[in-house]
């Protein structure tokens, strides 16, 4: 039998001061600085992580991630076969988002309950109430008005009226039946930086927890919206399950964190559409190696076209192929021990944490968005990451770099742009803007299209 040999015992275990030393060497003379990257995180990226600084984060992500499909929901023959077709092709699951109330028989026609997600956003609860029991109480639906205060500036009624609501309902379903879907992806297409996302969503749903009662905690479920820093956005999902269980443990509860997650709209373009479909790719992958149990896609063509069945299509197909040829679903775990993820992931949820700390010592996330404080921290970091784009040290490729001075652009059916709200507010709202936007105008302009 042949011998088995290690060849790394041949090599002399190398120290981290060893290597910054050797590095320090090879700069002849440049400051070592330079290599260090600074993000908006306040996080320095290291040009070498190594065993001496190696910090272990427990994975207690899911073994396996859902395909979900999602639409607005206008006209309930038309979702319903769009749904159909699409729990056909791939998806595992299919999402509608609603605002007003709609024929509910119409639209849940032949559909298996348990594979429907329900969006709402509106708070009727009687219509709420009505729609889980024609589902059986198979179908997912989520609520999450303090989601829409701070996007809308006003609540639905009030805030005693609504949370009056919520407990109505709340009362109606079983303890560990999830309606409450925290949606942060508002705070990051506005701009926030992943720390900040974590944070409001810890804070969020501790509002929600000390408004209601504790097993609140268990009805939870969380949504992000995955940016462009690959490792970063991998490390934020992992530190937001580790802070969470911090939280579980402060009421003496256990359970694991549900994640959904889709693309970040903020780095999304309308001229040269298609490196959308790249930019969404290594979105899902940090979504997937981060460890979220329901991923979403985004069409490439959504910012100017209605929806259209080639752009969803391919939107789907793009998870599908992670998941079944490119084997994403062997590969939950692929970032456990790696130095680098494992360093980041623990700063982020350091830095996540100490944000928490200073809404809850400032009473919770709600004074904190009546104060108008939320807002302002997460304008302040859309300042500088929007300063950043200008000066083209954030590259949207076909936008401020590789620039195609001959695209053709087809028809716009809606309106992409920030559209300003004139009514009353109670807060001042956070909206979502694109990065690309200004720059957009003026092409557009200069193109002399017109919508």
């Amino acid at each position: 039998m042949s011998k088995v040999v290690h060849l790394l015992n041949d090599f002399d275990k190398v120290s981290s001061k060893q290597w910054k030393q050797k590095i320090q060497v090879d700069l002849k003379g440049e400051d070592y600085q330079t290599l260090i990257t600074k993000t908006i995180e306040k996080i320095d990226i290291k040009p070498f992580y190594h065993y001496d600084d190696f910090k272990n984060f427990e994975q207690i992500a899911p073994q396996q991630f859902e395909i979900v499909q999602e639409l607005f929901l206008h006209h309930e023959k038309t979702a319903n076969h769009i749904a159909r077709k699409a729990l056909n092709k791939g998806a595992s699951y299919f999402s509608f988002v609603f605002d007003k109330k709609f024929n509910i028989d119409e639209l849940i026609n032949d559909l298996q309950f348990d594979r429907i997600i329900f969006k709402a956003q509106m708070l009727d609860t009687e219509f709420l109430w009505n729609l889980f029991q024609k589902t059986e109480g198979k179908s997912s639906i989520f609520i999450d008005p303090i989601g829409h205060f701070a996007r809308y500036g006003n609540w639905f009624e009030n805030e005693q009226k609504d949370f009056k609501k919520i407990q109505e309902f709340q009362q109606k379903i079983p303890s560990d039946y999830r309606f409450i879907l925290i949606d942060t992806s508002i705070y990051k297409n506005s701009g926030a930086s992943i720390v900040q996302e974590i944070a409001y969503g810890l804070s969020q749903a501790v509002d929600y927890i000390e408004n209601l009662n504790k097993n609140t905690a268990l009805q939870i479920s969380f949504n992000f919206a995955t940016g462009s820093h690959y490792f970063f956005e991998i490390a934020k999902l992992k530190a937001f399950r580790v802070l969470w269980q911090l939280i579980l443990n402060e009421y003496n509860l256990q359970d694991n964190a549900i994640i959904y997650a889709q693309p970040t709209l903020r780095n999304k373009t309308i001229f040269d559409p298609y490196v959308n479909m790249l930019r969404t790719t290594m979105e899902m992958m940090s979504s997937i190696l981060g460890g979220a149990d329901f991923i979403s896609n985004i069409p490439y063509d959504f910012i100017y076209k209605k929806s259209n069945e080639f752009s969803e299509r391919i939107a789907r197909n793009q998870l599908i192929i992670l998941q079944k040829e490119a084997a994403f679903n062997q590969a939950i775990n692929a970032t456990e021990g790696n130095y680098y993820i494992e360093e980041i992931t623990a700063k982020i949820a350091e830095k996540s944490l100490s944000i928490f700390k200073q809404i809850e010592s400032g009473g919770g996330f709600l004074k904190q968005l009546y104060k108008e404080k939320i807002q302002q921290k997460i304008s302040e970091t859309a300042q500088m990451e929007q300063k950043q784009f200008n000066e083209g040290k954030i590259v949207l490729t076909g936008i401020n770099k590789y620039i195609n001075e001959n695209e053709k652009i087809d028809k716009i059916e809606k309106y992409p742009f920030l559209k300003k709200r004139n009514y009353k507010t109670l807060i001042q709202p956070i909206v979502p803007k694109r990065l690309a936007e200004e720059i957009e105008k003026k092409r557009l302009k200069d193109l002399k299209i017109s919508f």
